[in-house]
């Protein structure tokens, strides 16, 4: 099992109902493939978590950093875990605001890089607002 954290930057920022529509493709595509993971979104920023094998992690990994509608790619962590931290969230999705889109990725970066240790954090801070 392996995973990757990253943030980005949309090329446009997208509106609820686009994101609602890709969520549908982008945990279909997850499902297919066994990936699972976290995604938060704010005004055009993204956070995610994905974790699988580390074929897949890496293969998604790298189509979302070539994706015209990705800039700034920064791969926050990367490696092996012993099990998967978020096994029933094909893509769980959280919009917030700003202020709180950079307190939580401050305090994704001062976490352990270790999957497991990044979700009791996730785990709360998505909490029922989540989709």
């Amino acid at each position: 099992m392996h995973y990757i954290v990253y943030t980005s930057t949309t090329s446009l920022p997208l509106t609820e109902a686009e994101l609602s529509r890709l969520l549908v493709h982008w945990r279909a595509n997850n499902a297919r493939l066994g990936a699972t993971g976290v995604l938060l979104y704010s005004e055009g920023h993204i956070m995610q978590v994905l974790e699988g094998a580390a074929e897949t992690v890496h293969a998604l990994f790298g189509t979302i950093e070539t994706d015209i509608r990705h800039r700034g790619v920064t791969k926050l962590a990367d490696g092996p875990v012993p099990e998967r931290a978020f096994a029933d969230w094909s893509m769980r999705f959280r919009a917030m605001d700003l202020a709180d889109y950079n307190r939580f990725v401050h305090r994704m970066k001062a976490a352990p890089n270790h999957a497991s240790s990044l979700a009791p954090l996730l785990e709360v801070f998505m909490g029922p607002q989540a989709w």
